[in-house]
């Protein structure tokens, strides 16, 4: 059996091509023996090391009324909006389950936004630290864990290469990037506001001439450039053993998505590069892995303690 350690990127609703790509390596007779996961990438990565299967993911995320996902609790730190509902359907599904709970070693990223530092949540209830992981800064809530705010891995690694090589780092390294590339960025979807959001196009369409909305847009694709840069270097100076990179580049992190075409994606990009995967197991690679320094020390990453 070939075993691997995946890297789950973050992408917002992208990240249907995580169910694909994890799909695609079962069939292909790859093993994945833990994951790394960073939002949206936390979210799938959690839900597979439960226990859950593709189908299934698929089955039930194809199930999900957008419109009610999208709301506040009563004691949310300050945002635009909440996840309230989406949080309480994934309650549904894993209950009070922990990290000693899962099938396959599991962590999540997240940042301390009073520190700067990137924080490998492995301890503790799972549903926090998929709170923590996607908790995009300034639209989504920050969680608190003791003295720590916690806000999306991907402030700081788009792609948890670093955490999935801690994890462990004798196995190949596949690392799944949501990203748009740089070379792909001008023919790119920008974000919008989703259409499940029930709001009447007239108002809409006064609300996106107005300067402060333009004023966002261009906040907002800045923000996304910023992103898509960290994720290229950090793969560059991080070096995955096989990097894909599903080509979903039609959608925006918030657009209402195709989920058998975002799933198509994700299978795509395994059998577009299954000469990599197999190579990653050669005599070469493996010298390789053993001869690279810890990714923990004198990084920014820190270990939640468990208690």
């Amino acid at each position: 059996m070939k075993r691997i350690t995946l890297a789950l990127g973050g992408g917002g609703i992208k990240g249907f091509a995580h169910i694909g790509v994890i799909r695609q390596l079962l069939e292909e007779g790859f093993e994945i023996s833990a994951i790394a996961g960073t939002s949206v990438g936390g979210i799938v990565g959690a839900l597979y090391a439960a226990g859950f299967s593709p189908q299934e993911m698929e089955s039930f995320y194809k199930s999900l009324d957008f419109q009610k996902m999208i709301n506040r609790a009563p004691n949310d730190a300050p945002s635009l909006v909440g996840l309230q509902g989406f949080f309480n359907f994934l309650h549904e599904k894993l209950g009070d389950m922990s990290f000693s709970d899962l099938k396959i070693p599991f962590v999540s990223t997240a940042v301390d936004i009073n520190t700067g530092r990137e924080i490998i949540i492995n301890t503790g209830k799972i549903l926090p630290a998929i709170q923590a992981t996607s908790a995009i800064p300034g639209l989504f809530p920050a969680v608190r864990m003791g003295a720590m705010d916690l806000v999306d891995g991907g402030v700081l690694d788009p792609v948890p290469v670093s955490a999935a090589r801690w994890l462990f780092p004798d196995y190949p390294i596949v690392a799944v990037s949501l990203s748009v590339p740089n070379s792909e960025w001008g023919e790119a979807e920008k974000i919008q506001v989703p259409s499940y959001v029930r709001v009447p196009d007239f108002l809409m369409q006064h609300f996106a001439q107005l300067r402060l909305s333009q004023a966002m847009k261009v906040f907002v694709d800045s923000n996304d450039i910023t992103s898509n840069m960290i994720a290229e270097l950090r793969l560059r100076i991080e070096k995955p053993d096989v990097l894909l990179h599903p080509k979903i580049y039609k959608y925006s992190i918030m657009d209402p998505i195709n989920v058998d075409e975002a799933i198509a994606y994700g299978e795509e990009s395994v059998k577009e590069s299954l000469k990599d995967l197999n190579a990653s197991f050669s005599t070469f690679k493996r010298i390789n892995r053993w001869m690279r320094p810890s990714y923990m020390k004198g990084s920014l990453l820190s270990e939640i303690k468990p208690d």
